[in-house]
């Protein structure tokens, strides 16, 4: 079996991935002790621009992480239905707008639910955002008819449960299965046990 949507191209290898994702979570530490300095100096006016400002500068941190190791070909999460589809346009030679012309980088923990974690925290260190942005800030490339299920299901700003995430993508509304990755990206090894417990991984 082709293993080629999960294979990193450019210059992201794995120590490239691990720098991406070290800045990522550095930039986001000091957006966020930027914004609690701003609570304390800004007048209620000036710090709801900052927090305007701030939130889609945080959404762009999460894009980033979650497109650490691709935004599509080397992403190491991909529904069943979008791997093959992948793999069909490649066989048949399209070009690399083609192939991914159908297909959705999908956040597994909406964006806005993390925001608001991140927004949350009082005593914001690397460390803690680190675990955050593991365990939350994780995006698998679906298909657009599966990515219109979950905007159906209303699960586009809502998740099912935030101790496994990947309840999302297994419940009464929505059915989507995760291709099993051979390449021991860490993504995905850190996520595997939840992924199991959520019956996600195809069988």
């Amino acid at each position: 079996m082709s293993d080629s949507p999960f294979k990193v191209i450019g210059n992201r290898n794995n120590d490239g991935a691990l720098n991406w994702i070290k800045f990522t979570i550095d930039i986001a530490l000091n957006i966020l002790d930027h914004r609690l300095k701003s609570k304390i100096n800004y007048t209620e006016k000036e710090f709801h621009v900052n927090e305007l400002i701030t939130r889609e500068l945080l959404g762009r941190n999460i894009w980033k992480f979650s497109e650490a190791y691709g935004k599509f070909s080397g992403c190491p999460f991909w529904s069943v239905k979008a791997f093959d589809h992948f793999l069909s346009m490649k066989k048949h030679n399209k070009t690399k707008a083609e192939c991914e012309k159908n297909l959705r980088h999908e956040h597994v923990y909406p964006q806005v639910l993390l925001i608001k974690k991140l927004k949350d925290l009082k005593k914001p260190s690397y460390k803690i955002l680190e675990d955050l942005f593991k365990r939350y800030a994780i995006a698998a490339v679906i298909t657009k008819d599966e990515n219109d299920l979950l905007n159906k299901a209303k699960l586009r700003t809502l998740t099912i449960s935030d101790e496994n995430i990947w309840k999302r993508y297994n419940n009464k509304d929505v059915k989507i299965k995760i291709k099993n990755n051979t390449l021991n990206n860490d993504f995905f090894k850190y996520h595997k046990a939840k992924m199991d417990e959520a019956l996600v991984i195809e069988r």
